[in-house]
């Protein structure tokens, strides 16, 4: 369907996947970036100021591809970062795909969607194709809470409709992803000698582990998930833990349901604070005290099926006579933002697989088929 350049593609991805762009380290995959817009394919080129607000070496890039004015204008996203452990990847190719050396993840998420997004905008270029103006925005700081797109400077941008590439199947097609709260549990209980008299001291690891005994976790319905993920608490053996802290999260494609289980973690903590008491000598009563923060991260999205910019990629896959499916995520991404500020967004798969893991791969076919996708987003006709 398109003579794209497998060895360039393939190569391309390599020399990416190399460079070190941990979050919040993303600097030098920035400047590769930025290098190939603008040197190599010409374009405007852009950065705001998110890196000075979340403490990155690297802001987001914003790239304009000046297309035919008359078709309406289109956005891609993806993200320069990658999770740790990401420092000194070592691809190797093995038959059908690329994967690590096993000591770091590969970085396929997201820079599978960068190369493959990268080798569409020079086919384009090379073949004079008639596309839309096209905005290309590489967010940072996207693994650790879509920092980046949080702080993007949506001014720069114009275009109403655009696709993620970021999720693991190429031929998925995310319409739907859920909103999440995230939530810091802080328990200060009364410390006190463990052996020789633990009865004068209120455990902050036990009020907080009662706590979390009574929380409804993991899959709770069809459409919400909650998790303890992080634990914090004591300093010694032989001291009745003064303070405890613990992170986690929900999520869910409905607001109620979302604030519903977000109360109930507080209603837990807050029993569990009411049960642990101790009386002193004195006849008073003592418990501990807490702080339950419940953050909104962001919001749910979800593209109806008739929506243009779905439309469009449906039409894209069948002529690429790709199989798709439109699916349901059950993580957040930038699209999620996107479609906060009225950009009608939907992901799109670029073939990673077993993602945030030093078993992470991709095959080499998936890149391609991936371009060939983003090929066919930019040249279909309205």
């Amino acid at each position: 369907m398109y003579n794209i350049s497998k060895e360039r593609l393939l190569k391309d991805f390599l020399a990416m996947v190399q460079i070190d762009s941990e979050s919040l380290d993303e600097k030098k995959m920035g400047e590769y970036c930025v290098k190939f817009l603008r040197e190599d394919m010409g374009l405007e080129v852009y950065e705001d100021k998110a890196g000075e607000k979340i403490n990155s070496n690297q802001s987001n890039i914003i790239a304009k591809y000046r297309g035919n004015n008359r078709k309406k204008s289109l956005l891609f996203c993806c993200h320069l970062d990658t999770v740790k452990p990401g420092i000194g990847v070592k691809p190797i190719i093995e038959n059908d795909k690329v994967k690590s050396d096993g000591t770091t993840v590969l970085g396929a998420d997201d820079k599978s969607g960068i190369a493959a997004l990268f080798e569409a905008l020079r086919y384009i270029k090379e073949n004079e194709l008639d596309v839309p103006d096209i905005e290309i925005v590489l967010t940072v700081a996207e693994e650790i809470g879509l920092k980046g797109a949080k702080n993007l400077d949506f001014s720069m941008i114009h275009a109403k409709e655009g696709y993620a590439i970021d999720s693991e199947d190429v031929e998925g097609i995310f319409n739907r992803a859920p909103s999440q709260n995230s939530i810091t549990i802080e328990i200060d209980g009364i410390e006190s000698h463990a052996g020789m008299s633990p009865e004068k001291g209120i455990s902050a690891i036990k009020v907080l582990s009662d706590a979390i005994s009574n929380m409804q976790l993991g899959r709770i319905d069809s459409i919400t998930t909650a998790n303890i993920g992080v634990i914090e608490g004591g300093i010694a053996t032989n001291i009745v833990a003064k303070r405890a802290m613990a992170k986690g999260e929900v999520r869910s494609h409905d607001e109620e349901r979302l604030d519903y289980y977000s109360a109930k973690i507080r209603e837990e903590v807050y029993k569990a604070v009411s049960k642990n008491r101790i009386t002193l000598p004195d006849g008073s009563v003592r418990t501990a005290n807490c702080s339950v923060r419940i953050t909104k991260e962001y919001s749910s999205m979800q593209v109806r099926e008739e929506e243009p910019v779905l439309q469009r990629a449906i039409d894209v896959y069948k002529k690429a006579q790709i199989p798709y499916r439109i699916l349901t995520g059950g993580g957040g991404s930038d699209a999620n933002i996107f479609n906060e500020h009225g950009i009608r967004t939907v992901i799109i798969g670029s073939g990673m697989k077993d993602v945030h893991s030093v078993n992470e791969y991709i095959l080499i076919e998936d890149l391609y088929r991936t371009a060939k996708v983003i090929i066919g987003l930019m040249t279909r006709d309205e």
